[in-house]
C-alpha cells in the first residue's frame, strides 16, 4: 500500500485487510486469555439463575440463518426449565461454541439435536447430538486443547479455540463436559452443571 499511493482503490483495500486481521488477531488473543483466566480460576463469573432450557433457544434462534442455509434441522428436546446457577455469558458462550461446532461438521440435509434435562442426581444436563462424521476415539481428549485441529477439522473455517473455551468455561462452574458417539453415528457432546453452585 505504502508503495502505490497512486492507487487508492488499492490503499483502501490493503487498510481494510490490515483492520479485518488486526481484529482476528485482538479476538484470537482476548479468547486466549479468558481461557487462561478460566484455567487459573481467575475468570470472573457473574453468577445468577440461568435456565440452561432458555440459553438453548437462544443458541438455537442465533443459529437459525446458518441452519437453514445448511438444510441442517435444529431440533430442541425438552420444555421445562433447567436451573443452575452459573454466568449467563459465559455459560451461553459454551452452548453457542457447542451449537456452532455441531453445525460446522453436519452435512447439509443433516439433523443437529438439542436436549436440556436435570438428572437423578441434581446435576443439569445439555446434549447436543449431530449426524456428522463424528469425532475419533483417539481425538477425544485432544479436541479441548488450545487450537487443536484434527484431520477431519482442517478444512473448516475457525481459530481451534471454541471447544477450549466450552471446556474452560464449563469447569469454572464446577461442571464437565464430554464427546461420544451419537446413537446411529455423529458427536455428542454432554454437559454436565452442578444445580447447587454457590453464587459467592
Amino acid at each position: 500500500a505504502l508503495q502505490r499511493r497512486d492507487d487508492q482503490a488499492a490503499v483502501r483495500e490493503a487498510l481494510a485487510d490490515c483492520v479485518e486481521e488486526s481484529e482476528r488477531v485482538l479476538h484470537l488473543l482476548e479468547t486466549l486469555l479468558d481461557v487462561s483466566a478460566a484455567e487459573s480460576g481467575a475468570l470472573a463469573l457473574q453468577r445468577t439463575q440461568v435456565d440452561l432450557n432458555h440459553l438453548a433457544r437462544e443458541a438455537a434462534d442465533l443459529y437459525s440463518e446458518t441452519a437453514d442455509e445448511r438444510r441442517i434441522g435444529v431440533h430442541l428436546e425438552g420444555t421445562a426449565a433447567v436451573p443452575v446457577t452459573g454466568d449467563p455469558v459465559r455459560l451461553g458462550q459454551a452452548v453457542a461454541n457447542l451449537l456452532d461446532n455441531a453445525l460446522k461438521y453436519t452435512p447439509p440435509g443433516g439433523r443437529v439435536v438439542i436436549e436440556t434435562r436435570t438428572a437423578v442426581d441434581d446435576v443439569a444436563e445439555l446434549v447436543i447430538s449431530d449426524t456428522g462424521p463424528g469425532v475419533p476415539a483417539v481425538d477425544r481428549e485432544k479436541i479441548w486443547r488450545r487450537l487443536y485441529r484434527g484431520d477431519s477439522s482442517r478444512s473448516q473455517r475457525g481459530l481451534g479455540l471454541g471447544l477450549s473455551v466450552v471446556k474452560a468455561v464449563v469447569e469454572a462452574h464446577g461442571g464437565t463436559v464430554s464427546v461420544d458417539e451419537a446413537p446411529g453415528g455423529g458427536a455428542r457432546f454432554r454437559v454436565r452443571l452442578p444445580q447447587n453452585t454457590s453464587t459467592s
